[in-house]
């Protein structure tokens, strides 16, 4: 499970298809998305295999990462938390 509220506060792009997350409980998570990427292929976010396009993420207010205007790609804070982009996680009540 995940603290209440997680979100990313900074993120910063480190190399191939690693971003290193920081999260509001202060704990980082280097994360790699190249595999997942080469497993999942489809047309709508293929396209970030090019790195240049890859960079261009987002983060939203609420922690998820983002490719894309309509959301190509996406994957949520619970993933990113734990380094896991396969998994579905629950949050710890408070």
């Amino acid at each position: 499970m995940i603290p209440e509220n997680l979100h990313i506060v900074k993120s910063e792009y480190i190399d191939g298809y690693t971003i290193q997350l920081s999260f509001s409980d202060n704990s980082t998570q280097s994360v790699d998305f190249g595999d997942w990427l080469l497993k999942h292929p489809h047309p709508q976010h293929d396209k970030y295999r090019n790195i240049a396009l890859f960079k261009k993420y987002k983060t939203t207010q609420f922690g998820d990462i983002y490719w894309g205007k309509h959301w190509d790609l996406a994957f949520p804070v619970e993933n990113l938390y734990f380094n896991n982009l396969e998994e579905n996680y629950e949050y710890m009540e408070c």
